[in-house]
C-alpha cells in the first residue's frame, strides 16, 4: 500500500507545481515553490502518517491543519499582487484587496512584469491614446452603466461606474458601442470586482489572431482519430486480462476485451465530445477530444478537450460543465444497468470492496447501490457482492470518473457548473468547502471500514492539492435563468448520491 501511496502523492506533487506555475505564478510576488509546499503539506502529513503507523490523524487535527495550510495558501496568494501581464490568450483572474488591483490576468506567461511603482507619477502605458479617452467616454450610457472613472493600467483599461440596469444589458450595449466605435480592437471583460463586490468593465487589447486553417483543422481530426485507434489497444488488452483470459490468439484477446474497450471509450468519449460540441455552439475554439492512452490499467485517462479562445459568459461556463457530464452519464447508467443485469453474485467476504471487481460491494454508495439493486433484483441481497463482467467494469470506472468530475473543483465539470451558478468567487469558496467535506468523508470510511480502506481518503489527498482560483468569462456578472440553476442542483446530487454510504434504514427496507 505504501508504494501506491508514494506514487500518488509524487505525481499529485508534480502535477499540482505544474498547475500551479501555469496559473497562480501570474498572480503574486511569492515563489512559487512556497506556495507548493503549503497545499503539499496536508496529504504529505496524512500519508506518512497513514504509512507508518497504519492509523490517519484524529479528525480535529485533519480539519485544523488543512484549514491553516488553505488559509495562508490564500494570505500569501494575496500579498503583493503582481502587475497583470499581456493577454495571450486566457483570462485569469486577479483581485486585491487594493480596489487597483481589480484587473484580471490575462494568461499564460509572456513577458515579466513589474511591479506597479510607489511614485506619485509612474510612467504606465496606455492601451489607448489620450484623445481616445472621451470617445470611449460616450460609450457608456448614464441609464445603462455611470461611468465615474477610468483607470489604467499595462494592457488594460478598467472602467468603474455604477450599474444602472440589468448586467446582459449593460454587457450587450458597452460591447455594441465600443466595437462600433473601435473595431475588434479589444476584448470587452464585464466581472465583480473581489475586493469591492462591484462589477466594473476592462478592455484588453485582442492579441493578434491565430488563424485556424483548413490543414490545421484536419490535422487536428486526424490525431484525434490516431489517438483513438492507438487508444484501443491497451483498453482491449486490459479488457481481456479483466475477463480473465489466460491465453489465446488475437481474435480470442478481441472477443474478450472490445467489450470493455469499446463501452469505455464510447462513455469517455461521449463525456468529453458533448463539452466539444457546447464549445462550438458557443464559438469557442477548442481542439476536438483527444483520448490519452495509457500503458497500464484501466488504459485511457480519458479525453483531452483544450478551450483555445475566451469563454463568452457564465451560461456558457456552465453548459461547459453541465453538457460533457450529461452526454457521459446518458450512456454510462444505462451500460451500467446492462452490465450489472449480466453480472453474476458473489458471497460477501472481507475481500469485497469497491475496486474488487469479481467482489465488488456498492454499499459505500446510495446511488451504486440503488442501481444495483435496480439491475439484479433479489438476487443482490444482505449477504451477496458482484462478480461484475467487463461492460460492468468499464460503466463503472467511467461512471466514476465522470462522478468525480462533478466535484466543484477548477477545470472539472463540477468547477463549472458551480462558477456558472454562482459566480468567481462564491465558487472559489464551495470549491475549498468541498475539498474539506471530502476529506471528512474519506477519515470516515477509513475508520469505519475493517481494514481501512483509503480510496476515499487518496481521492481527498489528490482533490486538495487542485487550487481554487478559477478563470471568469469574459461576461461574468449576469446570472444563469432559473432552470440552469435547477438543473445544475440535480446533477450535482448525483455527486453527493455517489460519495455519500447506504444507511443503515436504507440497507433494512431494500435487504441488503
Amino acid at each position: 500500500m505504501w508504494l501506491s501511496l508514494i506514487f500518488i502523492l509524487i505525481l499529485a506533487g508534480v502535477l499540482t507545481y505544474i498547475i500551479l506555475d501555469r496559473t497562480v505564478s501570474q498572480l503574486t510576488v511569492v515563489p512559487i515553490w512556497i506556495l507548493w509546499a503549503i497545499l503539499m503539506i496536508p496529504p504529505l502529513l496524512t500519508g506518512a502518517t497513514v504509512t507508518w503507523s497504519k492509523q490517519v490523524p484524529p479528525l480535529p487535527v485533519l480539519i485544523a491543519g488543512c484549514s491553516m495550510c488553505w488559509f495562508l495558501y490564500w494570505r500569501l496568494l494575496d500579498w503583493r499582487r503582481s502587475t497583470p501581464r499581456p493577454f495571450e490568450p486566457r483570462i485569469a483572474p486577479v483581485d486585491s484587496a487594493i480596489p487597483a488591483n481589480d484587473l484580471p490576468v490575462l494568461s499564460p506567461s509572456v513577458v515579466a512584469s513589474a511591479v506597479i511603482s510607489p511614485e506619485p507619477e509612474p510612467t504606465i502605458p496606455r492601451p489607448i491614446e489620450a484623445h481616445e479617452e472621451a470617445i470611449l467616454k460616450t460609450c457608456f450610457a448614464w441609464n445603462v452603466f455611470f461611468l465615474e472613472k477610468i483607470e489604467y493600467r499595462p494592457q488594460a483599461v478598467l472602467c468603474r461606474g455604477k450599474l444602472r440596469t440589468d448586467p446582459d444589458t449593460a454587457y450587450a450595449t458597452l460591447k455594441h458601442n465600443v466595437e462600433e466605435l473601435f473595431g475588434d480592437r479589444f476584448f470587452i471583460l464585464f466581472q465583480y470586482s473581489l475586493s469591492t463586490g462591484k462589477p466594473f468593465f476592462a478592455l484588453v487589447p485582442r492579441p493578434q489572431p491565430t488563424l485556424i486553417t483548413g490543414s490545421r483543422r484536419w490535422l487536428d481530426e486526424a490525431l484525434a482519430i490516431g489517438l483513438l485507434l492507438v487508444t484501443l489497444i491497451p483498453t482491449t488488452y486490459f479488457g481481456a486480462a479483466l475477463a480473465q483470459l489466460p491465453q489465446g490468439d488475437i481474435g480470442e484477446i478481441l472477443h474478450a476485451g472490445l467489450p470493455y474497450s469499446l463501452s469505455m471509450i464510447s462513455i469517455l468519449g461521449l463525456h468529453d465530445f458533448g463539452r466539444y460540441l457546447v464549445a462550438r455552439f458557443y464559438q469557442i475554439e477548442t481542439n476536438p477530444p483527444y483520448f490519452i492512452p495509457l500503458p497500464f490499467w484501466p488504459g485511457t485517462y480519458g479525453c483531452l478537450v483544450q478551450m483555445r479562445s475566451p469563454v463568452p459568459n457564465r451560461k456558457a461556463v456552465f453548459d461547459l460543465g453541465f453538457g460533457a457530464s450529461i452526454f457521459g452519464l446518458a450512456i454510462a447508467i444505462p451500460l451500467l444497468l446492462w452490465g450489472l443485469s449480466q453480472s453474476q453474485t458473489v458471497p460477501l467476504d472481507l475481500k469485497s470492496s469497491l475496486v474488487s471487481f469479481h467482489a465488488f460491494d456498492p454499499r459505500f454508495s446510495i446511488l451504486l447501490t440503488l442501481l444495483s439493486k435496480l439491475a439484479l433484483g433479489s438476487r443482490f441481497t444482505v449477504d451477496r457482492a458482484i462478480d461484475l463482467n467487463v461492460v460492468a467494469i468499464a460503466s463503472y470506472i467511467s461512471f466514476l470518473v465522470i462522478t468525480v468530475k462533478l466535484m466543484p473543483l477548477r477545470r472539472l465539470d463540477g468547477g463549472y457548473i458551480v462558477h456558472g451558478m454562482f459566480g468567481q468567487k462564491p465558487s472559489a469558496i464551495v470549491s475549498q468547502l468541498s475539498k474539506l467535506i471530502l476529506f471528512i468523508l474519506g477519515v470516515i470510511r477509513f475508520r469505519s471500514s475493517e481494514f481501512g480502506n483509503t480510496d476515499l481518503l487518496f481521492l481527498a489527498i489528490f482533490v486538495s492539492l487542485i487550487p481554487a482560483i478559477d478563470e471568469p468569462a469574459l461576461n461574468d456578472v449576469s446570472d444563469l435563468n432559473h432552470w440552469r440553476d435547477a438543473l445544475g442542483v440535480g446533477i450535482l446530487t448525483i455527486l453527493i448520491l455517489t460519495l455519500i454510504p447506504v444507511p443503515a434504514i436504507l440497507r433494512q427496507l431494500l435487504n441488503i
